[in-house]
């Protein structure tokens, strides 16, 4: 099974492992699915999913900073794992340091 990440002008096939913006909305589309898929998501306030009917695609909204897994379930097993990291464009540090000025 594979998974890839549609974006509106972006296309990402078989992804595993992504970080994406705070605020972006993206669609994660499943290839070659095998069976009823489950999507888990433990109502993580980092993302918010809305699956699609018939369960081979999720509409997906990066709502929290932080860090997620979607897991792929069926037959009560885990069929795959994509993990999330929900970024912001502000920097938290930048720890700037300054010498005494130098005259030449």
């Amino acid at each position: 099974m594979e998974a890839n990440i549609i974006f509106e002008n972006v296309k990402a096939y078989n992804v595993i492992k992504f970080d994406v913006k705070l605020g972006e909305t993206f669609k994660i589309e499943l290839i070659d699915v095998p069976g009823v898929i489950r999507w888990f998501f433990d109502n993580d306030p980092t993302l918010s999913v809305v699956v699609e009917e018939g369960g081979a695609a999720a509409i997906v909204t990066a709502t929290s900073i932080g860090k997620s897994e979607i897991q792929l379930q069926m037959n009560g097993g885990v069929q795959k794992t994509l993990y999330v990291d929900v970024y912001d464009h502000i920097a938290v540090s930048l720890n700037p340091e300054a010498k005494a000025p130098v005259l030449k």
